[in-house]
């Protein structure tokens, strides 16, 4: 039994006590009441959970006809989904004794989560859980008629009637989303708890983007350049289920329970930080700081939340960020605007800049590797003929608001670089970062190369490396691609990539 269930047990064995506990306090000190149409009731077989009283130590009991004080609201406690529950009308909470007694709000004892009852959308476990044993305490009936009905107590939960309390049709989709909000917490603490039934998976796109420094705002009447130092992660947070509030982030453990899943795609994990330097220009009057970026996917399924083999089950949309994709990786963003960010209006990712309409650069490739063409993009491919990584070019935007196709072909090491569309020999607009996927396997003579590089690293651990070595090329000295002229700014992301290409496969070790 819980410690505090057991404490609360001893105090009421005293004759005395028992008989004060059936005397109602009839000039207590309450809280202010809620009002009754947004207050909670909760019925089972056997009736309404009640206060039998206003006073501390009052019985809590299960009431066939109604009677006493059966209203409920709840108050927030700082963990996942738990909540004291306060009577409206003493503003007393309930305690996990045996019987149930109600007292002052805010001590031990008195959390409490719900677990929804599978098949009865407005049915609810009232529950305590020792997370020592991890053995679950349900309210319920304590049997046999008392002086105010059935006393109601915490009892093991056994998926029982009594166990069972509907709620009003107006509470049950709060209830519900607090119940996800606890049983996903301890889903990410302990997987055990939970399983993921996958139904589908969408196509890569970009996350949300984050916040991955300070913000600083230039007051002086010049550009003044401003190092941020930033904090590499997964830049990503997603609640469990589509339509519910879910505060609860999905952890690295329920990340790979997901990716077990999934096709021909690795997840990142989100438990690494790597502190960078970015210096970023930032005009007189604007704010300056820097975004992290990253891709992932929707994926689509059921999760089961099961303790005490007592399961419940909830449809989900979750995202889940990914390192071998079509659509690329992560990023680092520079980003400046004359509105601090979450104003609203935030800053453009880049300044709209001359970009040549044709642009021509060499590209760094690993040793013993070479460039092929790939439908627009071009395939770094290693001496045995297995590819390394695949790179697509971004879009041109001009200021016009026109989207410009932009294709790649090769010669050799040199990529040439054409906007689509456009008549002269520049377009004012902004290019897009270039798009990247990882191929499978250590091509022959390049992990050679990689003598620097841990052995032991798996191939998990080489995409996120790979990832950051690209990411981080592709952004330099603060900026998107970070040559100047017109060729130099269009084609400045695209050598950063390859860059980031060449000195992954030197330094992330082999691909096992």
């Amino acid at each position: 039994m819980n410690k505090n269930l057991k404490r609360a047990a001893k105090l009421l064995t005293a004759p005395a006590a028992a008989l004060t506990l059936l005397l109602p306090v009839l000039a207590a000190t309450a809280t202010p009441a809620a009002a009754a149409t947004d207050a909670y009731t909760f019925t089972n077989t056997d009736g309404t959970l009640n206060a039998t009283g206003n006073g501390d130590g009052n019985q809590i009991s299960v009431t066939p006809d109604g009677t006493n004080y059966t209203n409920w609201r709840l108050i927030r406690l700082g963990a996942p989904g738990t909540f004291n529950l306060a009577n409206t009308s003493s503003g007393k909470c309930v305690y996990a004794s045996r019987p149930a007694v109600q007292q002052s709000c805010g001590k031990e004892g008195e959390q409490w989560h719900f677990r929804p009852v599978d098949g009865r959308p407005n049915s609810f476990g009232i529950v305590r859980r020792d997370d020592s044993s991890g053995t679950e305490y349900c309210m319920d009936n304590r049997g046999g008629l008392h002086l105010w009905g059935i006393l109601a107590q915490p009892n093991v939960c056994d998926g029982s009637a009594s166990q069972q309390w509907t709620v009003p049709a107006s509470k049950a989709a709060e209830a519900r989303a607090l119940a996800l909000d606890y049983y996903a917490d301890l889903c990410a603490k302990r997987t055990s708890t939970c399983s993921w039934t996958q139904r589908s998976e969408g196509q890569p796109e970009v996350l949300p983007r984050q916040p991955a420094s300070s913000v600083w705002y230039n007051d002086t009447g010049a550009t003044m350049k401003q190092v941020f130092t930033t904090i590499y992660h997964s830049g990503w947070a997603q609640s469990f289920s589509v339509g519910l509030s879910s505060s609860v982030g999905v952890s690295a453990p329920v990340q790979a329970m997901i990716s077990n899943q999934l096709t021909a795609t690795q997840t990142y994990q989100s438990d690494e930080t790597t502190v960078n330097g970015i210096a970023v220009d930032v005009p007189a009057g604007n704010y300056g700081w820097v975004d992290f970026a990253a891709v992932g996917k929707k994926v689509t399924g059921t999760w089961t939340f099961d303790t005490d083999n007592q399961p419940w089950t909830t449809d989900a949309t979750v995202t889940v960020p990914v390192v071998n994709s079509a659509a690329g990786s992560t990023m680092y963003v520079a980003r400046t605007s004359p509105q601090a960010p979450g104003s609203g209006t935030g800053g453009a990712d880049v300044t709209p800049a001359a970009l040549a309409r044709t642009a021509t650069g060499t590209m760094d490739v690993p040793a013993g590797a070479r460039l092929t063409a790939h439908r627009n993009g071009v395939r770094v491919v290693g001496a045995d003929g297995a590819t390394i990584a695949t790179v697509e070019p971004g879009t041109v935007t001009d200021t016009g608001g026109t989207a410009h196709r932009v294709v790649l072909t090769v010669a050799g090491n040199t990529v040439t670089q054409t906007v689509e569309g456009v008549t002269g020999d520049t377009v004012t607009g902004t290019i897009t970062p270039p798009t990247f996927s990882l191929g499978g396997g250590t091509p022959a003579g390049i992990a050679a190369a990689s003598a620097s590089a841990p052995a032991s690293e798996s191939g998990d651990e080489h995409d996120k490396c790979m990832a950051k070595k690209i990411g981080t090329s592709i952004v330099v000295g603060g900026a998107m691609g970070a040559l100047t002229g017109p060729e130099g700014v269009a084609i400045g992301m695209l050598t950063g990539a390859f860059k980031g290409i060449a000195k992954g496969v030197l330094e992330c070790g082999p691909n096992t």
